[in-house]
C-alpha cells in the first residue's frame, strides 16, 4: 500500500510538472518555418546550403529562383500570403523566417511589413545579405550570420530607433559566400534557435559554445 501511494505521488509530480513545462516542450505551440534561398539559387550548385538545411528542419518550406523580380514579385507574395493566413488560423503561431543572400535581403522587408500587421516573428536567420531593412520590433530574435572573404557582402542587422526588445547576435565566417549557406556550425545555431521557447524580453539568449567569432 505504501508503495502505490509513492507512485501515485510521483506520478502527480511529474503530471505537475509537466503542466509548467513551456508549451513547445509539450509540443503543442504551431510553427512555421520558410527558407528562401538567394539568386540563382534554383542552380542546384549554388542553391545547395540550404536545400541541406531543410532536410534537416521536418516541415520547413524552401524557396529557390534565379532573378531579384522572381524573388520580390513571387516569392515574397506568396510567403506573405502564407503567414497571413496561418495568422488567421491561429495567432499564436511562431514565424521563423531564413534567408542567404538576396534571400536576407527578402526577410528583413518582409519582417517590416509584418509588424505593420501585428504579425511576430519568432526567428529571423539573416545570412549574408545586402541590403538589409532595419530589424523591427516584432522580431523577437534575429542571428546576422556573414563572411569576410572577398565576395562576402557582409552587411550588418541594425535595429529600428527605439526597438529594445529584439534579441541580437552576430556570427562572422572565414569563408565563401555560398559555401556559409551549408556551414554545419551555422545549421546547428538555426536549429536551436528555432527549437528553442521564445522569451520576448531583451536580453542575453541562451547560447551554446560556437567555434566562430562573434560580435
Amino acid at each position: 500500500m505504501l508503495k502505490s501511494s509513492v507512485l501515485g505521488a510521483l506520478a502527480t509530480i511529474v503530471l505537475l510538472a509537466a503542466s509548467q513545462m513551456p508549451a513547445r516542450a509539450q509540443g503543442a505551440v504551431e510553427s512555421k518555418t520558410y527558407l528562401i534561398n538567394g539568386l540563382v539559387s534554383a542552380v542546384p550548385f549554388i542553391g545547395y546550403g540550404f536545400a541541406n538545411l531543410q532536410k534537416k528542419i521536418p516541415g520547413a518550406e524552401l524557396y529557390s529562383y534565379m532573378s531579384p523580380v522572381e524573388g520580390s514579385a513571387v516569392v515574397q507574395t506568396k510567403i506573405l500570403a502564407d503567414i497571413r493566413k496561418a495568422y488567421r488560423r491561429n495567432p499564436n503561431v511562431e514565424i521563423n523566417l531564413i534567408g542567404i543572400s538576396y534571400g536576407a535581403n527578402l526577410i528583413t522587408r518582409m519582417a517590416a511589413t509584418l509588424e505593420k500587421e501585428g504579425i511576430a516573428i519568432s526567428y529571423l536567420g539573416v545570412v549574408d545579405g545586402l541590403p538589409l531593412a532595419s530589424v523591427t520590433p516584432n522580431v523577437r530574435r534575429v542571428d546576422n550570420f556573414y563572411c569576410t572573404v572577398p565576395g562576402c557582402l557582409a552587411d550588418k542587422i541594425r535595429l529600428t530607433r527605439g526597438n529594445d526588445v529584439t534579441i541580437r547576435h552576430a556570427f562572422k565566417y572565414n569563408t565563401t559566400h555560398i559555401a556559409l549557406g551549408d556551414n554545419e556550425e551555422m545549421h546547428r545555431r538555426i536549429l536551436h534557435q528555432i527549437s528553442t521557447y521564445p522569451l520576448n524580453v531583451a536580453g542575453p539568449s541562451l547560447d551554446y559554445a560556437y567555434t566562430a567569432s562573434t560580435e
